[in-house]
């Protein structure tokens, strides 16, 4: 029976460094995930048949509203590509008026 290749000692170098591919590929598929996440909720209420959203708040406030800038205000985002997509809106939104 052969024994398993072992491979030679890595010599110490500062230009070498592990890089984890697959972190970063996980950490790339959150993002959109959220993004898309984000996205499906604010979808429906986009456009000329664009359908009222109703957001009920921790306090017990409920808001009905078709306006995207205030659906993503009202959400509590923790994920940070969707956090920057809520800001990007919030930006827009006091900029052109239209979130």
């Amino acid at each position: 029976m052969a024994s398993p290749a072992v491979a030679p000692p890595r010599s110490s170098s500062k230009t070498e460094s592990y890089v984890d591919n697959k972190r970063k590929e996980d950490i790339r598929q959150v993002n959109i995930t959220s993004a898309c996440s984000v996205a499906d909720a604010v979808r429906t209420s986009l456009g000329p048949k664009g359908m009222d959203k109703m957001i009920s708040t921790p306090s017990g406030e409920v808001i009905i509203t078709n306006d995207g800038a205030t659906i993503l205000n009202k959400m509590e985002v923790l994920q940070p590509a969707a956090k920057m997509l809520v800001e990007l809106s919030k930006s827009q939104d006091s900029a052109a008026g239209d979130g």
